[in-house]
């Protein structure tokens, strides 16, 4: 496979270039008055424009193969690759007695960085929407675009929680100054995108649609289809913000189920467009032949009795027959068995897997056609979740018996009690969200304290921006054995 680029809209990367200037970049919200905002965003045309181009550079911060995406794939121990790109390898180590490096002069330095920029350019553009439209332009249903801004800043912020230790927050309101101490912790950037989202469900109340073309979606949606994503996506955040289990049990579950509750109940699918806007070149890597595989750990959960949990490192393992009854069919429909591995074992037997996804080869053929962003299922399991850390395990259990366990994988019902409901969601978020939005899988294992020993709880902020911050050298990092302490580092593990 060769490498395949996306490319941002022109019009969002100059604009975000003008505004953001070159000395503070990321940090600083321009003025109003200043020549270039008066210029760039004096008319509703312009303004609209770069609403309608807020998303695309948020799913290229999701899922470009310059960002996060694959490494946190790896390390969460759901997909498996030895190849030293994108940071898969440094990410999979076993033992994980390695650190992220965060210095300037790592190769891979460059993929933590493109991932927090690109939710950074999102949220100035946002910030300079919200801006012009506050100083008196005139745009056509003023609520479509602020609610679109507004969504744009709580998945920006909500992507900045969920993945590194800190942020900065600023918006047309805010700006801070451009030094690392002006960051705050994951907690305060989830309360900010959180926030976000409640001023675009507010926004919602007015009718309007959104273009097809702002997320990449099949048919415009209705302010109320807005609403119902700026929902899920709230629960999403408050459920996989947790670091450890201590954490996982502080969480307000009694609001994830307000948001899920009024979640998506369809499938947000974003359709691929031969790389113009959208393309999940990430997840195409994590499937395509001669790249990643399924890891065993994901594997045996569909077939725990014939595939491994986990690939011994030794060439005395031996290869597993493909499985002839799964208790999960979605490994005979979504996966394809492989009888040989292209891993040097140099690199680790660890990474050797019987399995590949197939599911989306069709799509990723000419990267053309719908590919799952947030599936329906997310959002059920974030109810059946809430629902159980809320003490109704019947609900929860109900909620599951009739999602895709069920109607794809034709599994037995979960029974209602919390170490099932639990598993069975851990299930569906392993196989039937393969690939579906960013580090879902990551944030899973990391909030129920199955990470591998070593492995980074999150990612500090990247060492580019930190250079540019003129902070202390060495950059802090996290990850390595000796720094265990379940809190930036993982101190447990499944194995």
């Amino acid at each position: 496979m060769s490498m395949k680029k996306i490319n941002i809209a022109i019009l969002i990367v100059l604009i975000v270039g003008v505004l953001t200037g070159c000395k503070k970049g990321l940090l600083d919200v321009q003025n109003q008055n200043d020549p270039d905002f008066a210029t760039v965003l004096s008319n509703g045309n312009d303004v609209k424009t770069l609403a309608g181009g807020l998303f695309v550079s948020i799913y290229y911060g999701e899922h470009s193969y310059n960002g996060i995406n694959m490494m946190l794939a790896v390390a969460a121990d759901n997909a498996s690759c030895s190849w030293g790109n994108a940071g898969m390898r440094d990410m999979s180590w076993e033992p994980r007695d390695h650190a992220w490096d965060n210095s300037p002069a790592y190769g891979n330095r460059g993929y933590t960085k493109t991932t927090f920029d690109a939710m950074y350019a999102a949220i100035n553009t946002a910030s300079q929407v919200m801006k012009a439209l506050e100083s008196g332009v005139e745009v056509e249903n003023d609520a479509q675009v602020k609610a679109f801004a507004k969504f744009a800043q709580g998945v920006a912020y909500g992507n900045l929680a969920l993945i590194f230790d800190r942020a900065f927050i600023i918006d047309e309101t805010k700006t801070v100054e451009p030094k690392l101490e002006s960051a705050v912790d994951y907690k305060q950037v989830a309360t900010a995108a959180i926030g976000y989202l409640n001023d675009a469900i507010a926004f919602c109340a007015a009718s309007f649609t959104i273009p097809k073309t702002w997320l990449g979606t099949a048919a415009d949606l209705s302010n109320n289809d807005l609403k119902a994503l700026c929902n899920t996506m709230a629960a999403r955040i408050l459920a996989y913000l947790p670091r450890n289990k201590t954490e996982l049990a502080a969480v307000n579950w009694a609001q994830v189920k307000t948001y899920a509750d009024a979640g998506i109940n369809s499938d947000f699918n974003v359709i691929n467009d031969n790389y113009v806007n959208f393309y999940d070149e990430a997840g195409d890597y994590l499937v395509a032949n001669g790249w990643g595989v399924v890891d065993m750990y994901t594997v045996h959960m569909m077939d725990p009795v014939n595939q491994p949990q986990h690939w011994d490192d030794t060439p005395a393992f031996p290869y597993p027959a493909a499985s002839v009854s799964p208790i999960d069919q979605r490994l005979n429909t979504d996966f394809e068995y492989i009888a040989a591995n292209w891993f040097q074992v140099a690199r680790g037997y660890y990474h050797f897997s019987s399995y590949r996804c197939a599911r989306y080869d069709a799509m990723y053929v000419n990267a053309t056609g719908p590919k799952p962003e947030v599936m329906k299922a997310e959002n059920d399991m974030l109810r059946a979740e809430a629902r159980a850390y809320t003490s109704d395990l019947a609900g929860a259990a109900a909620i599951i018996n009739a999602s895709t366990r069920k109607t794809r994988g034709n599994m037995p019902d979960v029974a209602a009690n919390l170490t099932d409901i639990v598993d069975a969601i851990h299930h569906e978020r392993f196989v039937e969200m393969f690939t579906s939005g960013v580090g879902l899988q990551f944030f899973e294992m990391r909030k129920l304290n199955l990470l591998q020993k070593g492995t980074p709880l999150h990612m500090p902020v990247p060492a580019g921006t930190q250079e540019t911050l003129s902070a202390t050298k060495p950059f802090y990092t996290f990850g390595y054995l000796k720094n265990a302490d379940g809190i930036g580092t993982s101190n447990a593990g499944w194995r």
